[in-house]
Formats: structure tokens, sequence, C-alpha cells
């Protein structure tokens, strides 16, 4: 008799009930009661068997099984020959595996799986608003139609590089080569305060507060900068699971505190338009037993551009108390938290801004491109205030006006950091400083304590301080930085401490460093395992409160403050 059919035997109803006569008495188990007890116990040692299989081989089983099969009587125990066959191999089986201390092993390798878990606060915690529906229905180009594009007629203008841009947005470079039409996302016009992950009650409540704070900051005289790295290093930075939030669905590109002390707001945006608004202190509040409203956990996110943001910052001057914003959707935006919506600064059909900045006044401002090109904005009238100038060959990475001599300022692209003067803005300009590095230059920010000092960060790994009057041939400090972030982490940009006596930036090791920016040596490395487990490429300083605002890829912002607060 096979094997298979030798199983089948056992297992089988009908056989049973040939094999086996049916006794008298209530001491005796019945034929169902035994069938239960088999099928049970098949059941519990399915695992085991197969154990026993691979442990002593599939003759062995087979065998016993056969020789089960062929003794089906009843035992005073009652149980037949193949149930106390079966439950002899479940007790050799559990030997084996006491033996071989599965069990705690099982359990330290699931133990070590399982790391820090990301914090729950922000807009990862929240209900998200139902959809809306698309503004624009989705087109397809004359190309994909298999339609031949008419030139004549279908002709909406001519970019400054000679490229034609058609009605349908498809473009024609003069190289001959053709771009399909850009899907376009981008809010237009003024958008409201209505947070993607909030409700009409969280946003009604949090404009109110912006409007009341911000408010009666804007009319106070602003302190100046007390905030100091020696004041950082005194006070023993630390990372708390409070101070951890998901503030935009995606990496955070840049971040800023609010100058204003009566309500500690970070602003982030991130690579895909978004814009958040974090009040860390904010607490938590549950929602009423009736409530339906999503809990306010101080963390709400706002579709303010289509494209990545690049320039998020608190403004000066006539910017006080609102937030700058400008990205590569071509759009300049304002935060007014007395009309509780982004305005419409600026809108560029062509161009897609890739650095920007305002002088002191807020004014003004300088707005870069990512093919070269720099334009001066009028933020009161909205628009641009002279013809745009091609002063690099690639895109550019960060525009810095010097907040000691607002007459210049210093642009990074590739492999080049450039200094500029405003008042030789012409046709031909020519940069008053150049400073060539090996690589493409990720950010050149001017110290914000007037001294002239230009800090850089450059893909050959160093961080580097210049003094360009003095010398642009030799750094007067060069720091040592592994800057090598890869595909999916934003490049480093190293950053000034608010007073100007620090340098920070992130690190691949999960740390926010401090160096000194004379000697270059380390300060204090900043970190916190549970915390904090992603890289930080964005940092941000406040200038009167010893705080450092990290930002990762996860759209994950942290706020490293001393224990005391």
């Amino acid at each position: 008799m096979g094997f298979l059919a030798t199983v089948q035997k056992i297992l089988s109803p009908s056989a049973k009930a040939n094999s086996t006569m049916t006794p008298t008495g209530d001491d005796v188990p019945t034929m169902d009661a035994k069938r239960a007890r088999v099928t049970s116990a098949r059941t519990r040692n399915e695992t085991p068997v197969k154990t026993e299989m691979a442990e002593g081989g599939v003759e062995n089983v087979k065998e016993e099984l056969e020789a089960a099969a062929d003794d089906d009587d009843v035992g005073e125990d009652g149980l037949t020959a193949f149930e106390r066959e079966r439950e002899a191999l479940i007790k050799r089986n559990k030997a084996r595996m006491e033996a071989l201390n599965i069990s705690t092993l099982s359990a330290d390798v699931g133990g070590r799986a399982k790391g820090p878990a990301p914090s729950s606060r922000g807009i990862g915690s929240k209900r998200r608003r139902e959809a809306k529906e698309p503004v624009e229905p989705t087109r397809r180009s004359s190309r994909a139609r298999k339609i031949a594009p008419e030139l004549a007629s279908g002709v909406a203008y001519e970019r400054r590089d000679g490229s034609v841009v058609l009605a349908d947005g498809a473009t024609y470079r003069p190289d001959g080569s053709y771009a399909e039409p850009p899907v376009k996302t981008r809010p237009s016009g003024e958008v409201k305060l209505e947070s993607e992950n909030g409700s009409e009650k969280t946003d009604a409540a949090f404009v109110e507060e912006l409007r009341t704070k911000m408010g009666a900051f804007v009319e106070t005289k602003a302190r100046g900068i007390t905030a100091s790295v020696r004041e950082m290093v005194k006070n023993k930075l630390t990372l708390r699971e409070e101070d951890v939030a998901k503030c935009v669905p995606k990496g955070v590109t840049h971040l800023d505190f609010s100058h204003d002390e009566s309500m500690l707001l970070v602003a982030s945006g991130d690579k895909e338009g978004h814009i958040g608004l974090w009040r860390v202190d904010k607490q938590a509040k549950e929602n009423d037993e009736d409530d339906d409203d999503v809990v306010d956990d101080g963390v709400l996110y706002y579709k303010a551009h289509g494209n990545y943001i690049s320039h998020c910052k608190w403004g000066h001057g006539a910017l006080r108390g609102k937030l700058f914003t400008c990205a590569y959707d071509g759009a300049v935006r304002v935060l007014d938290p007395q009309t509780g919506s982004f305005a419409e600064t600026l809108y560029s059909e062509e161009d897609e801004f890739s650095a920007c900045d305002q002088f002191s006044h807020g004014n003004n401002a300088l707005v870069c491109d990512n093919v070269g090109n720099l334009h001066q904005v009028d933020l009161r009238a909205g628009k641009f205030t002279a013809k745009s100038l091609s002063i690099h060959e690639k895109k550019i990475n960060t525009v810095h006006i010097d907040p000691g001599n607002e007459n210049r300022f210093a642009t990074s692209t590739n492999q080049l950091v450039s200094v500029w003067d405003v008042r030789k803005l012409t046709k031909n300009a020519k940069a008053v400083h150049e400073i060539p590095h090996s690589k493409s230059s990720q950010a050149a920010y001017w110290c914000p304590d007037g001294s002239g000092a230009l800090l850089t960060t450059c893909y050959d790994d160093a961080l580097r301080v210049w003094n360009p009057d003095q010398d642009v041939n030799n750094p007067s400090a060069l720091i040592r930085h592994n800057n090598q972030t890869g595909r999916w982490v934003l490049p480093f940009r190293a950053v000034w401490s608010a007073a100007g006596d620090g340098v920070l930036c992130g690190s691949m090791q999960r740390h926010v460093e401090i160096f000194n920016p004379k000697s270059g040596a380390s300060v204090a490395k900043y970190s916190s395992p549970d915390h904090m487990t992603a890289i930080a490429s964005r940092l941000a300083c406040h200038r009167t409160l010893n705080y450092v605002a990290a930002g990762t890829a996860s759209g994950r912002v942290h706020v490293y403050r001393a224990d005391g607060r």
C-alpha cells in the first residue's frame, strides 16, 4: 500500500468504521469522539510531522504511519496506537526545540527587527480632508494624439533661450527637440489658509491665533539676536519625543523659525510645494464626545505651490510677521496672517525659481532660476523691476544678500561661488569676486553678524569660511565634512548660528554638528537615535532662543533645545 493511500485510509471515516468494531459500555469512546481526537492531533502536529520527516526521512514516517494504521485498537488511555505515536512525535519535537533554544532565539530576532517608531505627531496622525476635484482636466498633447502641431496658429510665445512654447504648453527647442506640455498642478491666485489635514474648526482657530499673535509682534519692536553657540553648548541641547513632528508630506527643502517668541512657530517647505506650519509648544486638544473634528496637535500644512519649494523664510521690514516663499512653479507668495491667505505676489509662466532672498526693508527681492538667470523683483508692485540677467550657465542653488552690506550678494552654482554688486547689475555684469570650487557648491551664506564672512558647502566634502575682500583663493577656515548624501537625501547646506559664532550642518551619522567658524574645530554633536532616525540635511536656528530645527527627507522636523526649556 502506498504512503498517501495509507494516510487516506487512516483518516477516512469509512475506513475507520469498517476496520473498528463498535464496543459497548459507557467507558469506551465512540467513533465520533475518536475521529475528533485524531483530527485535533493532526491539526496540532502538522508542523512537527514535517519536522520529523525532515529529521528521520520520509520512509521512517511512512513505516510508523503504516504500523499505526494496522493497529487501531483503543487502549486503556482512550487513544489508538496511531494517536499514541503522534503524541510521541510531538513530545520529541518539543524536546528538540527546547534543546535548540528556538523560542528564545525567535523572540530575540523579533526584538531586533523593531526599531524606534517615528513620531506620530503631525500630519501622519490626522484625518485628511476629502480629496478636491482637479481644477483643470487632464489634457493630452497633440503629439500623444498623433496630431502634428500647427506652429503658425498655435505659438504662444518665445522664451529667452530661443525655444518656442505652443498654445498647448508643449515646447520646441532650438536643437529641434520636443517637450510635452507640463501637467499644471500650481494653485493660482490667492490660496486661503485651508489646511490639507485639518478641519474648518482647527483652521479658523489657527488663523485667529496668527492674527492675534503675529499682529502684536509686528506692532512691537523686534528684539535683537541673543542666541549663541556658547549658550547652546552650555545648555546641552536635547531632543524629546514631543519635539518631533511630521510637518510636510515629502522631504523638507527649507525651514525657518518665526521671530516671535510668543508663539514658537516653525515653517517648512517640501519637494511638492507644501508649506507646513508647526506650533511647537501646542498641546494636543482632545475632541469633545460629539465632535468629529480632527485633533489639533499644532501641525497644519497647505498646498501653497505646485512644485519644489526653493525659499521659505519669515520676512523683514515690510514683511515682518509674514512668510515669504517661492518655488519651481514660478510663483512668489507671501503668507499674511491678517488676510489668512498666501497672496500671489509674482508669477512667471516661463521661469522656475530655484533661489530667492529679500532685502531688509522687505520691499524688494532677488530671485534666481534653474537656467542661471537673476531677476529683480518689486514685491509691492508684484513685478520685475529690470530685465532678467544671465549671470550663470546652470541652475543657481542659493542667492544671499550680505546683511552687513546690502549692496552685494552671493550666488552658488556648479563649481563656482560669485560675489556681485547690486549697483552694477547691467547687461554684461561681471562678478566682483569669483571663488572656484572643485565640485558643485550647494550653498553660500553671509555671516549674520555683518562681518563679511561667507560660508560655502561643497560636494568635495568640505565646508569653508571665506573673507572675499581679503582672499578668494584660500579660505580662512576649512572644515572636513562628509557631504556625499547620495540620491535619496537632499544635499547638505551648512548654516550660521543666529549670532554668527558657529557653523551648523547635518551629518551622515544623523547628528546635528556645530563647528567653530574660525578654527574649523568641532564644538558639539547632537543626536537622538530614538527620535531622529533619518539624516537631517536642512537646519534653522532661532534668533533669540537657543533652539535648532532639523528637517529630514521624511518630512519631519526635529527641534533641539535645552532640558530646562
